[in-house]
This record gives structure tokens, C-alpha cells and sequence, in this order.
């Protein structure tokens, strides 16, 4: 686990550099609203902004130490999804870019569901994880949330009148559609999971080895 911490910690200026680049991103997303008088994407824009103050309420309530990899994704699939699919509004003027954000989704959701699948086995050391269980708990995790995902779009719709993913439009196909691609994300997320109980390395399962061994939150050397 040292040389995941290692790792993390060496993430840290990228992640630094993210979250400026996301900031500087949102801002601009705000003044243009306002500039244009479009209440929408000002409104939207100012919203962007909530991973800031949640990430420094998750810190202080748990007293964990930050997990520089695990937050680059976060910041990095928020702002697909959230500042640069719904605000800038390229669901509507990039034709399948509402696809990509779903596959992504299954692999984001399923590596936050790998952490926490992690965390509620704190106490156990790894050797002792019922494997196939880890996987089985992560699928249906992150599909269960992909449900989640399309009765937000759903609702997001009704409310404010934009049809970003064509959910009004297109009906039972688009979730349908959108459903099947976070399968497919997340089916290629799982292979990660055996891989990282024999002490394999990527990107994805790193993060969530360095973010839980700083916060001694996983007893593993990996």
C-alpha cells in the first residue's frame, strides 16, 4: 500500500492544476450567462461549483486525508458530464457525446463503488474478500445508480424545459440506449477488481488504493 500512497501523493499538482482548470472553466460559464442574460446557464454555471465545498465537508466530517487521484476523476468526469454536457450544453450540439458520458459514468460509478465496497470491508484483510462478491457488489452498484442517473435526466427535463439527452424525445430508447453503454462501462471496470486483489496496478484501482491506505482505511500492499 506505501507505493500507492507514493503515488498519490506525487498526484497532487495535477489534480492542483484540474481543479484551477475546472474553476477557471465554471467562471467563465457564469459571466457568459450573465453577459447573454441566459438565466440558465448562469444558474447552472454557479452550480458547478459544489465540488468544492463538498469535498471540504467529506474531509472535515470523516477527517480523511485527500485522495488526489480519486478527486482528479471525480473532477474530471463531473465536468464532462455536468459543466460541459449540461451547462455548455453539449448533449444537445455534439450528437453521442451524451453516450460517452454514460459509459464513463459506469466506469466512474464502479471504481466509487469498488471504494466503498473497500471501506465497508475495512476490518477484513484482503485475503480474506470474497472476490466474486466484490464484483457482484460493484455491478449492481453502479447499475443501480445508472437507473438513478435517468430518473434525474427525467426529472431535470420536466423541470427546466431543455431536453439536453433527448429524454422527451427519443422516450424508453435513449434510457434504454444510455443504460446499455453504462453496462458496458462498467463491464469493463470489473476486470480491474480480480487483477487488484492478486496486487495488479492501473490507474483506476490505484486511486482507490492510494485514497483508502492514506486514510488507513485498507489493510493491502499494493
Amino acid at each position: 500500500m506505501q507505493s500507492a500512497i507514493e503515488r498519490d501523493e506525487r498526484f497532487r499538482p495535477i489534480t492542483l492544476v484540474t481543479k484551477i482548470l475546472y474553476a477557471l472553466f465554471s467562471a467563465w460559464l457564469v459571466i457568459s450567462g450573465a453577459v447573454r442574460g441566459d438565466m440558465y446557464r448562469l444558474v447552472m454555471g454557479i452550480g458547478t461549483y459544489f465540488l468544492y465545498p463538498l469535498f471540504w465537508a467529506i474531509y472535515k466530517i470523516f477527517r480523511w486525508k485527500p485522495g488526489y487521484q480519486l478527486e482528479f476523476c471525480v473532477y474530471v468526469f463531473t465536468f464532462l458530464a455536468y459543466p460541459l454536457g449540461g451547462t455548455a450544453e453539449f448533449y444537445q450540439k455534439i450528437q453521442g457525446f451524451d453516450k460517452v458520458a454514460h459509459t464513463l459514468s459506469g466506469v466512474f460509478v464502479a471504481m466509487l463503488a469498488l471504494t466503498l465496497f473497500l471501506y465497508l470491508e475495512r476490518k477484513r484483510p484482503l485475503r480474506e474478500h470474497s472476490v466474486p462478491t466484490a464484483v457482484l457488489f460493484v455491478f449492481f452498484a453502479s447499475m443501480a445508480v445508472a437507473g438513478l442517473f435517468e430518473l434525474c435526466e427525467w426529472a431535470a427535463a420536466a423541470i427546466t424545459g431543455r431536453d439536453l439527452q433527448h429524454v422527451l424525445g427519443t422516450g424508453v430508447n435513449d434510457t434504454m440506449q444510455d443504460m446499455l453503454v453504462c453496462l458496458i462501462g462498467t463491464l469493463l471496470f470489473c476486470p480491474l477488481i480480480p487483477r487488484f486483489y492478486r496486487g495488479g496496478y492501473d490507474p483506476l484501482t490505484g486511486a482507490v488504493a492510494g485514497f483508502l491506505g492514506k486514510n488507513g482505511l485498507c489493510a493491502a500492499d499494493n
